[in-house]
């Protein structure tokens, strides 16, 4: 009885850890995130560091207009889109779309998907501090 319980453990481990890595979280947005520069930029430059520090976390970054910039990020078969829309005092970062492996449903969203934003708006902060 001992056997077929550590047996079923063993192989109910594997299937739990897919479950768990492939779950559905609320998708992260950033809003009204203060820009933190050390001067008062211009919009040029404040859409100038947006874009190094979105390629400097791997994200293709194409400027729509001035006040609007469309990340994408494609990492193994993910595509993501992002709008970051900004003022020279604050930025938002807000899903736009996505591959269907994303999983997104208006509100939930793959659990990786958090994580490319999360480290996308810490890398932009970092450029717009240093302004």
């Amino acid at each position: 009885m001992q056997a077929i319980s550590r047996v079923f453990l063993w192989a109910a481990f594997p299937i739990a850890m897919i479950a768990c890595a492939s779950a559905s979280v609320p998708v992260r947005n950033f809003s009204n995130v203060p820009i933190g520069a050390k001067q008062n930029p211009s919009l040029e430059d404040v859409g100038k560091a947006i874009t190094r520090g979105g390629t400097a976390a791997g994200w293709q970054m194409s400027e729509v207009r001035p006040g609007h910039i469309v990340g994408t990020y494609r990492i193994r078969k993910h595509l993501a889109l992002v709008d970051v829309t900004y003022s020279t005092s604050s930025y938002d970062i807000k899903f736009k779309d996505g591959d269907p492996g994303l999983r997104y449903d208006g509100s939930n969203i793959h659990q990786n998907y958090n994580d490319w934003v999360v480290e996308l708006e810490k890398v932009i902060r970092a450029h717009l501090s240093a302004l």
